[in-house]
């Protein structure tokens, strides 16, 4: 189920499903450790002597976010209870600290009683072993803690806090946990529990005929007890309003600074999108310079791990893009990152890195053919130098030292007779071989690499001339009339890997136009290719995609990244009717709060693997960039 609304400062991060359950909660790092990891938060109530879930059927859900901002606008309405709660909710810029407001309305026309529950399944730590829930009578509160982690929950009416609050086991001795206590209107007011906890606690409210009343949720998080009282206690004293105000603000001030070009020219979709893209890519962004692939614990499902982690690749290019207005400070601080994280025995990046920097989990092997070899994705060090690149003075100067010129010789030595780079593994993590897209991105590296050297980047320069030669022999098929995605030297010759591949796509774009002189062709049967010829649209990853495949009908399913590399492509080629009708095509597809899912099913458009997926937004804005380019031109 996508992930509609998150909120996010770059040290926590919040996100909801489509029913609007809290499904995953970070701190102190965006992206680790997940104190929900796809358990839930959720509200119920009860009037009139009926209770109901507000993620249940009972309930229609409308989830948006208030324009250019990350301040939630949702409505919920009920039939069955004649009830309808519009939710106001917001992360503060620079405190972990979550507010939800809920003002309740009567649609029958009666003096009615309200209870809201809220229930808090936490697993502290990513762990159900030794966690604590007890009430605090102190701060009128419920808190969870386990080891360095404190999680407060609390609400409050204008005239009173919490009305009832249960603490109790769950997912243990076969007990579910004391959201099942609530369905019956009332809480058991047990005060604490250890072990796999949770809690459930309520308030209650009048409504005046055809009446409404605000009832305000707080969420405080810290390392210690008294930390997380103290914000709660802060925001008391200034008023709870104030954090929603602050995000508007903070939010507002935040794009009115991108160095954006006039929108005025796109449809009100693209432009909408655009700037929520801006804001959903920022959310993933942690403080200390990780840039997340998507915090949607949902895919766990499928695989037990998920997609919280820095990839080297997603974090340059998301960086790239912000760099492209004038928000280098993330370039820097993703460059940082990268010279904290760079193995000192082998001067190039490993596959993807948790938040905090320790190496993230992975798939490739360490034995190739009865051998021992790193596995790696080239292309991930060579987009680091392109980030690099974006980087402001001194400090880039200061990182080409440290980081920036071990990779650079990595690049340059790392290559076989023909110039080409060495066999690593494809930016898709599936094939080693050489790769279309690893060669562009060395290419590139190694001319900007060339750039920070003076006299001595000449042999960078050399390289990547050299690079470009080879690659035009290598990967260009006389018969297919277009570049293929792999190579593997075959004796004198090459064997090359036919299959129709978006990556090739991406890859030119790394490159100065006509630098490869068969790319206009290319791009022309590719598009041919892969495009989905369904009523849903867009374009494959590549011919016979198994990820989340869903169909034999189509090449695969239709990515955003695919289609935004197509997009750009006929921008830069100066077609800009097809570059905005492929932009139309994601405003389509994008949830109502501006959500973009890695791809989607074919035949019905429903999103598949994670979202919001940052590398999606970011080509988004890309393609959004370069199509306002063409029309200048």
């Amino acid at each position: 189920m996508p992930r509609p609304l998150v909120y996010g400062n770059g040290q926590f991060l919040i996100a909801f499903d489509r029913r609007h359950q809290a499904r995953d909660l970070f701190w102190p790092n965006v992206g680790y450790p997940n104190h929900l990891l796809g358990h839930f938060m959720r509200v119920g109530v009860w009037c009139d002597g009926e209770f109901s879930w507000c993620d249940s059927d009972d309930w229609d859900l409308h989830q948006d976010y208030e324009p250019r901002t990350l301040v939630g606008d949702s409505v919920w309405r009920c039939w069955k209870l004649g009830l309808e709660i519009d939710v106001s909710e917001a992360v503060h810029p620079d405190d972990p600290v979550f507010t939800r407001a809920f003002c309740v309305r009567d649609l029958r026309g009666a003096a009615r009683y309200v209870r809201l529950f809220f229930t808090q399944n936490f697993i502290l730590g990513q762990s159900d072993v030794g966690n604590t829930a007890f009430y605090d009578p102190f701060s009128d509160a419920v808190i969870t803690y386990r080891g360095p982690v404190v999680v407060l929950a609390t609400a409050r009416t204008l005239s009173h806090g919490i009305y009832e609050y249960a603490t109790g086991i769950k997912g243990f001795g076969g007990l579910e946990g004391t959201w099942r206590d609530a369905e019956d209107g009332a809480l058991s007011g047990n005060p604490i529990a250890q072990g796999s906890v949770d809690s459930t606690f309520s308030i209650s409210m009048e409504l005046a005929p055809q009446g409404e009343s605000v009832a305000t949720f707080v969420l405080t998080i810290g390392d210690r007890l008294d930390r997380a009282t103290e914000l709660l206690a802060k925001y008391l004293e200034l008023g709870l309003h104030t954090i929603a105000e602050d995000t508007r603000s903070d939010t507002t001030k935040w794009l009115d600074a991108c160095d954006t070009p006039d929108l005025s020219q796109l449809s009100l979709g693209v432009q909408n999108l655009y700037w929520q893209s801006l804001l959903l890519i920022r959310s993933q962004i942690d403080n200390g310079g990780a840039v997340n692939a998507a915090n949607d614990s949902d895919i766990l499902e499928t695989n037990r791990a998920t997609y919280s982690y820095c990839w080297p690749r997603d974090g340059a290019l998301v960086c790239m893009t912000l760099a492209r207005l004038g928000k280098k400070e993330y370039s820097d601080r993703f460059a940082m990152f990268c010279n904290r994280i760079m193995p000192h025995d082998r001067p190039f990046l490993m596959q993807k890195y948790r938040s905090d920097g320790s190496l993230g989990a992975g798939w490739h092997p360490w034995v190739v053919d009865g051998k021992p070899e790193v596995p790696f994705q080239e292309d991930e060090t060579a987009l680091a130098i392109l980030a690099l690149e974006k980087c402001s003075e001194p400090l880039q100067s200061e990182l080409w030292k440290t980081f920036g010129k071990r990779a650079a010789d990595f690049l340059l030595a790392h290559r076989s007779k023909d110039g080409l780079p060495l066999p690593s593994y494809d930016l898709w993590e599936e094939r080693r071989g050489v790769h279309f897209y690893t060669v562009c991105s060395v290419i590139a590296a190694l001319r900007a690499a060339s750039g920070f050297s003076g006299k001595s980047g000449s042999k960078y320069l050399d390289g990547s001339i050299q690079m470009v030669k080879s690659a035009e022999v290598a990967f260009y098929d006389d018969q297919l009339g277009r570049y293929t995605r792999m190579v593997k030297p075959f004796g004198e010759s090459y064997e090359r890997d036919l299959t129709p591949d978006s990556a090739i796509v991406g890859g030119l774009l790394l490159l100065q136009d006509g630098e490869l002189t068969h790319g206009a062709e290319s791009v022309a049967i590719l598009a041919s290719d892969l495009t989905v010829l369904s009523n849903i649209g867009g374009l494959a990853r590549y011919a016979s995609d198994y990820y989340f495949r869903k169909t034999d009908r189509f090449p695969g399913n239709p990515w955003v990244i695919s289609t935004m590399w197509l997009a750009r492509y006929h921008a830069r080629a100066g077609d800009v009717d097809k570059a905005i009708s492929l932009l139309e095509w994601a405003v389509i597809r994008a949830e109502a709060s501006g959500v973009l899912a890695e791809q989607y099913h074919p035949e019905t458009g429903d999103p598949l693997s994670v979202s919001p997926l940052t590398w999606s937004h970011a080509e988004f804005v890309e393609a959004a960039l370069d199509v306002l380019g063409a029309m200048k031109r």
